[in-house]
């Protein structure tokens, strides 16, 4: 909610500065506009990068597991299907 809310604000701040910018007949973007919206965002919004997600790797008895369940599982359905294609006489 947080986030979304800081977004909601910047956009507004964006669409007033360029409407601001449009009326006193300068083009947008303008570099002078948009130091100073740069400017704006580092004073208000400088913890932005505390709202990132840090991806961190999994523990490696999980990785080991997430890697060998589906090996494992694909190698039984190939057992499977072996074992069903020779039985094929007695089943059908």
């Amino acid at each position: 909610m947080l986030l979304y809310w800081r977004r909601e604000q910047y956009h507004e701040f964006t669409q007033c500065t360029e409407k601001g910018a449009v009326r006193i007949h300068c083009y947008w973007p303008n570099p002078l506009v948009e130091g100073y919206i740069i400017r704006i965002h580092k004073h208000f919004f400088s913890n932005c990068s505390l709202d990132r997600v840090v991806w961190l790797d999994p523990p490696e008895e999980k990785l080991l597991a997430l890697i060998l369940v589906p090996v494992f599982l694909t190698l039984a359905m190939i057992a499977l299907v072996v074992w069903c294609s020779k039985r094929s006489d007695l089943l059908g």
